[in-house]
């Protein structure tokens, strides 16, 4: 039919056949790269186009702003379900379009913030962050984090911008933007940068950058009007806020949401697992196991994690710790907040009603931590640092000092100096006896490599360690003076060791078993200084 037809529109009758065909294939448990090369669906015109030409239109609103040009993109038939969208594996235009700023438009700016009215105020507040964390894909969730937190609005004359069809994977294929048309948007977010335009009269810049804000971190659309109105709102008095919220369809601060989004790296703590932290520095953590962590080195925020790697040993440890989608970063041990499952209540305070989760005095501090030792295999970096090193770094003294006082220094407590210098002296002294246990280790390996093949050493005559070893026809190692008084004895010269008769009374110098003998005498002589030492 794709050959009978070509580019021409089915009708009517063709497209419900071609419909029922896709379907159909669609159904098989198992669809190939090489089977969905051959399958060919209506795109939005009606025409016949390969399914790996297709898109889903998940933004209606844009396609209709006259934006992007059509003809170059192939939309796939709004009568193709989205069940056998996904059984195609037909990706969505979100997953495929990005919008850029035009690289040859010169952005202009201009200020005019004080029309921006209350919306600036409410949009860097952590109430509106997290209203809009957990409407967001879990994938961007990180992402959304670290972008609203270093947000700067910027009043600019005009925005021109233009769309690249990707492969998916952020390979740029086409521009399909409609060069016909020379609207903007009147908000974009770049980076860490939102771009604001001038508005018509009949526009707010509440409903405006609540629509931004849902089209760049794939919100649902049918929450603009909630986001707008929080945005509008005061929210600095949390009055009537959760209320408000849950009759626009978003999550307050109690809504059941919240728990999908529990556990998930870079999602701030709630207030249920807020009184179950605690601090074990020396605990064995594993990997994907969820923790808390700081949001900054000196914020009181907490934000989870999830271990990605981990080290072996009993003591003070770095760890690597996903704080987001792609985002790691190293932290002691001493920094990571275990989320216990005992009964004990940690006190809690919030900023207002939505307010972020702070930390208060976290009341278990494991004296152990004070008898910590220095493994020289212990390698990991601490977000102290200012280069992130990974798993790379030997955690020095002058860490687990700053990991002690910073552990008291939360429980109101701080190291005098004399305590600081007594830990210092006993760090230095245990890694003075790690770096002589290291030494013990290494002779005693080369001593017991050398005692496997001591029986070697020994002349199967005498029974002593040899000095001057030879090589008998019988292909044994004898001792000269014992092997030579032997043929001596014995008429017919047999074999001491398998008791044939020898063809020959030669004898050959066995160089290699010499020098061997006169090693180990060397090795006998630097075991003997050393325990001597």
């Amino acid at each position: 039919m794709t050959k009978e037809i070509g580019a021409t529109k089915l009708n009517a009758n063709e497209l419900v056949s071609v419909i029922e065909v896709v379907n159909l294939a669609a159904s098989e448990r198992h669809i190939t790269k090489d089977a969905k090369d051959d399958i060919y669906a209506p795109d939005h015109y009606g025409r016949l186009v390969n399914a790996n030409d297709l898109m889903q239109n998940d933004f209606p609103w844009l396609t209709q702003s006259g934006r992007i040009d059509l003809d170059c993109v192939h939309f796939v038939h709004p009568k193709l379900s989205d069940e056998t969208c996904q059984r195609l594996d037909i990706k969505k235009m979100s997953d495929k379009v990005i919008e850029v700023l035009d690289p040859e438009f010169h952005l202009k700016q201009i200020d005019f913030s004080t029309g921006f009215g209350n919306f600036l105020h409410v949009l860097k507040s952590d109430i509106f962050l997290r209203t809009i964390l957990p409407l967001t894909p879990k994938k961007n969730m990180g992402k959304v984090m670290k972008i609203m937190q270093r947000l700067t609005v910027i009043g600019v004359e005009h925005i021109r911008t233009r769309f690249i069809l990707t492969d998916g994977h952020g390979n740029a294929e086409a521009d399909i933007s409609n060069a016909a048309c020379i609207e903007g948007p009147l908000c974009f977010i770049d980076g860490e940068r939102m771009l604001v335009t001038p508005l018509p009269i009949e526009r707010s810049y509440e409903i405006v950058v609540a629509t931004c804000i849902c089209q760049k971190f794939h919100i649902n659309m049918d929450n603009v009007a909630g986001l707008a109105t929080l945005l509008a709102s005061d929210a600095s008095t949390g009055s009537g806020l959760d209320t408000m919220l849950r009759q626009f369809g978003l999550f307050g601060k109690n809504h059941s949401n919240e728990e999908l989004c529990r556990g998930e790296p870079g999602y701030p703590l709630v207030a249920t697992d807020l009184a179950l932290i605690e601090v074990k520095p020396l605990k064995t953590f594993q990997v994907n196991e969820i923790v808390a962590v700081r949001q900054a080195i000196d914020s009181t925020e907490l934000i989870y994690g999830t271990i990605s790697q981990t080290q072996d040993g009993s003591s003070l440890s770095r760890l690597r710790v996903c704080i987001g989608e792609g985002i790691e970063k190293s932290f002691l041990s001493s920094q990571v907040y275990s989320i216990k499952g005992g009964r004990s209540v940690i006190t809690v305070e919030t900023d207002a009603e939505f307010g972020p989760t702070k930390i208060s005095t976290p009341n278990r501090l494991h004296s152990s931590l004070l008898s910590a030792s220095i493994s020289n295999n212990n390698t990991v970096t601490s977000t102290n640092s200012q280069k992130d090193e990974g798993l790379s770094a030997i955690i020095r003294k002058e860490e687990i000092l700053s990991a002690v006082d910073d552990l008291l220094r939360t429980a109101d407590m701080r190291l005098n100096d004399d305590a600081k210098q007594l830990m210092s002296s006993n760090l230095l002294l245990k890694e003075s006896l790690s770096k002589f246990q290291t030494k013990v280790d290494t002779l005693r390996n080369n001593t017991k490599s050398v005692l496997k093949g001591i029986d070697s050493f020994l002349c199967p005559i005498t029974r002593e360690v040899m000095e001057d070893p030879v090589i008998a026809a019988d292909g044994h190692t004898y001792e000269r003076e014992a092997i030579e008084l032997w043929f001596r004895n014995n008429r017919n010269p047999r074999s001491p060791k398998t008791n044939q008769i020898l063809p020959s009374t030669q004898l050959f110098p066995n160089y290699a078993l010499k020098n061997t003998i006169e090693a180990m005498d060397g090795l006998r002589e630097s075991l003997n200084e050393f325990s001597a030492s």
